[in-house]
């Protein structure tokens, strides 16, 4: 690995170690910290100076992430904590819109395997609060180290 692939590599350690962070917070007290979350959106000049977004790109994947799900917890009355929504605009400045989208897919996707599964499984009531910040992380993970690849390969079948 030289150049950079390992600068890339380096700054999805750092992201692994941040986001990682921030999920156990979420499943162990519920919460998702302001300081934490801007160290996450400040950082994103990471991903800026590797040539990996243009400033355009990660502004629209901030807004595109914190606006949906701020629409939902807004539509839900507070169904979703302030702390996932500032969360997926920290998370959309380090994507850019298109593996933001990817991301929220794959948050929601298995947010949704894992709520009914607990549903089922474990006799949890409709009203459980289940945290979503850490499905939101692992989408995050998966879109960082694999999203531009799926990308490609899904462009390629338009």
């Amino acid at each position: 690995m030289m150049g950079k692939e390992f600068v890339f590599v380096l700054a999805g350690l750092w992201l692994v170690w941040r986001l990682g962070e921030l999920a156990l917070l979420d499943i162990h007290c519920g919460l998702l910290y302001d300081r934490l979350v801007l160290i996450v959106a400040l950082s994103a000049v990471y991903p800026w100076l590797l040539g990996m977004n243009s400033l355009d790109d990660m502004l629209a994947g901030g807004l595109f992430g914190s606006g949906l799900l701020w629409g939902i917890r807004w539509l839900s009355r507070g169904g979703m904590g302030w702390g996932d929504v500032k969360l997926a605009g920290a998370i959309g400045l380090w994507l850019g819109v298109k593996l933001m989208v990817m991301a929220l897919l794959l948050a929601f996707l298995l947010g949704g395997i894992v709520a009914l599964g607990l549903l089922f499984g474990r006799g949890y009531s409709c009203s459980a609060r289940i945290p979503f910040g850490p499905f939101l992380v692992a989408g995050t993970l998966a879109a960082y180290w694999f999203g531009r690849e799926c990308w490609q390969w899904y462009e390629g079948l338009l």
